[in-house]
């Protein structure tokens, strides 16, 4: 017979507590305790005593409490992205770095940025805007997803200055390489 189980009571929680307490102080094997818990539960021993070390482990370190985005947190977050993805550099990339190589705070940036790429693309065309003020083209990737309008003119677009850059320094070796040979 197959049993399913959501989550855990408060009231479980103390049942397992207090028989854990009470194998302890007549020294029993914990395994005692997991299995009466089981038992009267109607759960599987193994699931009681993951539970019992992941109250443990929250009792010592509590899960953090959920830290909501100020406006320019998210804003800066949109910048640091935005000029990032400028550079070639992923998203995931550029929040493991923004969150020094803490992946809780990566996956917290990444899943905001994506967030906000998701429900709230003119928020991140506002911030291109303001970055191409300052003189910073942008890629948009709104556009890919056609979310904002219709993709910006390349030569506005990242891909075009790279383009460009390349051209450049190809054009500069030719001229290099044509002097070698005449001289």
């Amino acid at each position: 017979m197959k049993h399913t189980h959501s989550g855990w009571s408060n009231a479980e929680d103390e049942l397992l507590l207090d028989s854990v307490h009470q194998a302890q102080e007549s020294h029993h094997a914990l395994q005692q305790a997991f299995d009466s818990v089981a038992n009267q539960t109607n759960r599987r021993p193994n699931s009681v005593r993951n539970r019992y070390y992941a109250v443990l482990r929250n009792a010592i370190h509590p899960a953090p409490q959920f830290e909501t985005f100020s406006d320019a947190e998210t804003e800066q977050l949109l910048r640091d992205v935005l000029l990032a993805k400028a550079k070639g550099e992923s998203v995931r990339a550029c929040t493991l770095r923004l969150a020094n190589g803490d992946t809780r705070r990566m996956l917290r940036y990444q899943n905001k940025y994506r967030a906000i790429l998701k429900n709230s693309p003119e928020r991140i065309q506002t911030v291109r805007q303001a970055l191409a003020g300052e003189g910073y083209a942008t890629p948009d990737p709104c556009g890919k997803r056609g979310a904002v309008g219709a993709r910006q003119a390349k030569t506005g677009s990242v891909r075009a200055v790279a383009i460009r850059r390349l051209l450049d320094a190809l054009y500069d070796d030719l001229v290099a390489l044509g002097r070698e040979e005449v001289s």
